[in-house]
């Protein structure tokens, strides 16, 4: 094996091996998780879920197809002057492997994101959920992917975990611009949260840190 293949698989491996770390890891919500079973869910709510498992299956195809190809035209390109064509089908069958790989632990880190909303979705109030469709409405890229939910008073923000906090301990809210028409909210109350979020849906936020927070200092 060159050192043009070496310096393309440790790279892939390194990826590999970081998703596969972070898909992992558990904090309090997700081991509550593991031991949960789901209960039936109010239609609208389970059309939410339904929706939710569709777009996943559908993004990743459409990620797997608009990365790979490219990808394996690369590599193909990169491997050509090597005059071993099975050398190049081995290595190209190795990261057709890889990729799919990625694409996997991409899509159960998704599924795993809507199980946990399925279990706030259980538990949660009807005007909690329309607070949620309006999130929903709100994202562009990141449908079904909302970067926090209220529910039974509390407030659940998303990330690789997720952090609960109860919004009436918050003291301070600020944020700072980011690139791709985003804001990193900071959030102050018995511990420091930051979290990314688009500009349009920070009023909702806003509103529901107002609602039980009312002497909290706010960034508008």
């Amino acid at each position: 094996m060159n050192t043009s293949m070496i310096l393309l698989i440790v790279p892939i491996l390194i990826v590999i091996f970081v998703l596969y770390t972070f898909i992992n890891r558990k904090g309090d919500f997700e081991k509550h998780l593991t031991y949960h079973t789901p209960r039936p869910l109010p239609r609208e709510r389970q059309e939410y879920i339904n929706e939710a498992e569709q777009y996943i299956r559908k993004a990743s195809v459409i990620i797997g197809l608009f990365v790979g190809f490219p990808l394996m035209i690369m590599f193909v390109f990169l491997l050509s002057d090597a005059g071993n064509d099975l050398i190049i089908f081995l290595f190209v069958i190795f990261i057709l492997l890889i990729e799919f790989l990625c694409i996997y632990l991409m899509y159960c880190f998704l599924m795993k994101n809507i199980k946990k909303q399925r279990l706030l979705l259980e538990q949660m109030s009807d005007s909690d959920f329309e607070l949620l469709l309006q999130i929903n409405k709100r994202s562009i890229l990141f449908k079904y992917f909302p970067p926090f939910i209220l529910c039974k008073d509390r407030l659940y923000f998303f990330s690789f975990l997720i952090k609960e906090i109860d919004p009436a301990s918050i003291k301070k809210v600020s944020f700072s611009y980011a690139r791709g028409g985003n804001i990193l909210v900071h959030i102050k109350s018995t511990t420091s949260t930051t979290i990314s979020l688009y500009r349009n849906i920070y009023p909702l936020l806003e509103e529901v840190i107002k609602r039980y927070s009312p002497d909290a200092q706010i960034e508008s």
